[in-house]
Parts: C-alpha cells; structure tokens; sequence
C-alpha cells in the first residue's frame, strides 16, 4: 500500500474508528492480522497484512473463518486490548502507520505498522515523519542516485509514473499529492487482481501482458476502495494457503505412491528379466545331449532360429544344473508377475484418487485447476469433504461446484458449506441441492458460473424437461435444515434474486470432475 493511498484510508479510517470496542483478534496468517471491531457501524473486520511485499490495511464488513491457534503476539494483545475501547487516533502517514489509543488505566497505544505489524506502546507514541516535498520542477533531481531516500513521499509507485507524464501533469501531480483528498483509483485485471493508486496510471502501467488495458474506476471513498482492493488481495491470499494446507496430505501421498510406483518398475523389469530365461532353459534342455552330466562351463554357444548364441552360465553349476535353476527362476517371475499386476494396478488407482483429492483441496475459486481425465475412482475421494453421494464440477470460471446426488447428498451440502457459498435449488418440488464455493465473502462469482451451476440443479429436478426454469438461491448461512422433516429439507431465512435459465443436458458432461 502506497503512502498516498494510506493517508487517504487514514483520513476516513480515524473517525470511524473512534469509540469502537475491540472485542476479538486473529491471525488468520502469517502476516495478517484481524481485528474485530464494534461501533456505531455495527460490527467490523479491521485487516492488517504487513511485511516489505504488499501491504495492506483496510476495514471490511465480511469475517472469515480463523480456527488456527493464536501465537503468543496474537495472546499478548488479547490481553491487552479484547474489550477496550479506541480514544483517540493518531496517523503517520508518510511512516504508513496508524495509532489508536486503548482506554485504561495506564497508557496504552496499538501501533498499526504497515511493515512491522502490530505492537504495543505503553507511552506516547512517537512523533510522525515530517512530509517533506520536492520542488514539483526539481523532482528528478530529487530522485537522482539515492538522494529518493531523502524524500519519503517520492515512494517507488510514484517514481515509476512521474517520468511517463508531461513535464506540466508531473507538476499538478505532486502538487495534488501535497495538497491531499481526492479520488481512489482502482485497478483490476482480467484475472481478478486489484491494484489501487492515489493518482490515475498512465497506459503504459495499466497495460497487460496480452496488451489488454485494466479496467480503471474511480472511487471516492477510501474505505470502499481499499476494502475492494484488499479483499481481492488478502483474503484471496488466505484462502490460497488454506487450499495448500488442505492439499499437502493428498500430495505428500501421491508423492509416496509415485516413489512406490517406481519400485513396482523396476521389479516389474526383474521378474521380467527372470521369465525370459525360460527361453535359453529350454534350449539348454534341447542341447543336453552334447554335454557330459557333470560338465561345467562359464558358457556355451546353442544354435537357435536367428543363428548361433552364446550363452552364459554360473560356471560353479553344471549345465543340467544351470538348466534346472532357469525353469526354477521362470517360474518364480511368473508368480511375481502376477501378484504385481494387481499391486501396481491398486496403486494407481491409489495414485489417481490421491492426485483429484489434492485437486479438489485447493480447487482454485478464481483461476482453473489443470483438467485432468475423469478415472473410473474419481467419485470415491479419500477426503471427508466429499461423501459418495455428493457430485463435483468445476466451472468455466474455475469455480468448485457440487451437487448432491440424491436426498442424503442435499442434506451433506449444507454440512461441507461455508457460510459465505452459494447455494441454489429448483424450487417448488423435488431436486438437487447445489453449492457454488466461494474463497471469502467478499468473492464475486461471475454470470456464467452462477448460470453453470443453475442449470446443474435444473438437470436434477422435476423440472429437467422445460425450457425456462428459475433456480432459487441463498447464502449457505441462511439455509438450515429442519429439524425432524425428510433429509434435504430446508428453511432459508433470507434469499437472493432468482436465476432463470434454458437447461443445457451436455454441461454435466463438460464440467464434471
């Protein structure tokens, strides 16, 4: 988070963090801290992500779940903080950090560092950088070797546009800077991310890779803007370690059946190796006649249907001995053989089901997975996530989609929801219960998997055959089951708008995993 854009966040941040009451805090991840906050807005989610690579603060209204232990930073400011009130607030911009005094007895202070994270100050807190500005003509020389350090407020992001502008918009830019307020402009990519500027990029930083420029929108309120960048940058963030996490039991396992799938080779190779000398006993056996009963030779040449081959042999054995102990070894592989075949046959199956309970632990939410072939195992995940009776599908759009396959199924959809998935049903008679999973609350799913994910419920319900069908959908946490009725049944207190659509019966072929 650039400094420019922290003081704008500070100037609306400040005030209505006034009064609040700090009733919980997590650390949902590494980096990232969590304050809950209640106040005249209602009941708030302060994030704090710091460290030298993208930092980000911003206050959200979407919680996330945090079932991780707490270290013992996250105890001490419990401690000193849960329950407390904010007094007053102080900001140092240019430092990007932020200082809210907690009432007591003793003077106490939480210091929002954007670099170092949060820390306690028991006194005063320390005076703020002085925001010293260039000479809007003399920037560059300024910025000239090191000298940039000097000049706080010439932060990277400002150095890379300052020299892409006109020597009169250079101007005006430093001077608006100086001056203060103003517009937010966010950025976003056709991928999802989001990057938030005090000042409009020029196109040579808003152009993509594919040459595509991102979509620019200006906005006015510094809480909304940094809560929509932040919430597309740190949640996301944390919804992917949560998937790696998850995976990494399924991976280290396909990582061991590979390892073990390499063994299987290469005694596969061995026994096979041991087989093909039935073919040189049986030579042996045919060429007896030319060599006395006790003769022992290191080899011998036989005459086969290519020519003559020489043979070698355990010279410490006789020939009839030699013979004897290929038919014994032949023998043997063909037993290896057979048991192996079965072996190497449940390990890949092992192998496959390992490998799509990885995929579906961190099935991406905003960007699609690798499509692998569908295998005959690919219904039975190991994982407790996923019941028999419960379908998966990823979206166009690499949403993770799943359906119940019949009364039991509907009724496990709402045990595997978070309360931020999205859930949908073929109202007014029977059918399949269908969840869009969502990475956070404030995810938006795209048009084409909302419509991907409506026409999976219609193809499973009464009304399959029609052309217009509309599918009723809800939050998962505004869906429960009632409680004594048939499984599946469900009450939900608050809806969202409808979604009609024309049933496609290919789609469950084409998404299905």
């Amino acid at each position: 988070m650039d400094c420019h854009v922290f003081r704008r966040l500070c100037d609306e941040l400040a005030p209505a963090l006034m009064g609040c009451r700090i009733e919980k805090i997590h650390r949902p991840a590494r980096d990232v801290t969590l304050f809950t906050v209640y106040g005249g807005g209602g009941k708030r989610f302060l994030f704090l992500k710091s460290g030298r690579k993208n930092p980000f603060l911003f206050l959200s209204t979407h919680k996330i779940p945090v079932g991780s232990a707490p270290p013992a930073d996250i105890m001490r400011l419990r401690k000193h903080l849960a329950d407390r009130r904010v007094i007053d607030v102080r900001t140092d911009w240019v430092g990007r950090r932020l200082f809210l005094r907690i009432n007591g007895d003793a003077e106490c202070w939480l210091a929002l560092d954007l670099r170092e994270g949060p820390a306690l100050l028991f006194g005063p807190p320390p005076d703020p950088e002085p925001a010293v500005w260039p000479d809007p003509g003399h920037w560059e020389q300024a910025c000239a070797g090191d000298g940039w350090r000097a000049w706080p407020v010439l932060t990277p992001p400002l150095r890379r546009t300052l020299p892409l502008l006109p020597p009169e918009d250079q101007a005006a830019l430093l001077l608006d800077l100086e001056a203060g307020g103003g517009d937010l402009f966010l950025y976003e990519s056709a991928s999802g991310s989001r990057e938030l500027s005090a000042w409009p990029l020029p196109p040579e930083q808003r152009r993509e890779a594919d040459g595509k420029l991102r979509q620019e929108i200006a906005v006015d309120d510094p809480l909304r803007a940094c809560a929509a960048a932040g919430e597309a940058q740190v949640l996301r963030g944390i919804a992917a370690l949560s998937r790696a996490e998850a995976a990494k039991p399924h991976l280290a396992e396909a990582n061991r059946l590979r390892k073990l799938l390499l063994k299987l080779e290469t005694e596969k190779d061995r026994l096979g190796r041991m087989v093909d000398g039935q073919e040189t006993a049986r030579l042996l056996q045919a060429n007896l006649y030319r060599f006395a009963p006790d003769e022992k030779r290191s080899s011998v040449t036989l005459e086969t249907s290519q020519g003559p081959a020489e043979v070698a042999l355990d010279p410490k054995l006789t020939i009839r001995e030699n013979m004897a102990s290929l038919f014994h070894k032949a023998s043997r592989g063909k037993r290896g053989l057979a048991m192996l075949e079965g072996r190497v046959d449940a390990v890949q199956s092992d192998l496959e089901r390992a490998e799509q309970a990885g995929l579906m632990a961190q099935a991406a939410t905003s960007a699609p997975l690798p499509v692998r072939s569908p295998s005959p195992a690919t219904p039975l995940f190991r994982t407790p996530e996923l019941p028999k009776n419960v379908q998966p599908f990823r979206s166009s759009d690499g949403f993770l989609i799943l359906r119940g396959r019949d009364a039991k199924g509907n009724a496990q959809l709402l045990k595997l929801a978070s309360p931020h998935d999205l859930w949908m049903h073929t109202g007014g008679g029977p059918g399949a219960h269908v969840l869009i999973r969502r990475d956070h609350a404030a995810q938006d799913i795209p048009p084409r998997t909302l419509t991907e994910a409506a026409t999976l419920s219609v193809l499973k319900s009464w009304r399959k055959d029609e052309t217009q069908v509309d599918v009723i959908a809800a939050l998962a946490k505004f869906v429960h089951p009632i409680r004594g009725a048939r499984p599946g049944t469900v009450r939900i207190d608050r809806m969202e708008p409808a979604i009609i659509v024309t049933p496609d019966p290919l789609i469950e072929e084409r998404l299905a995993l």
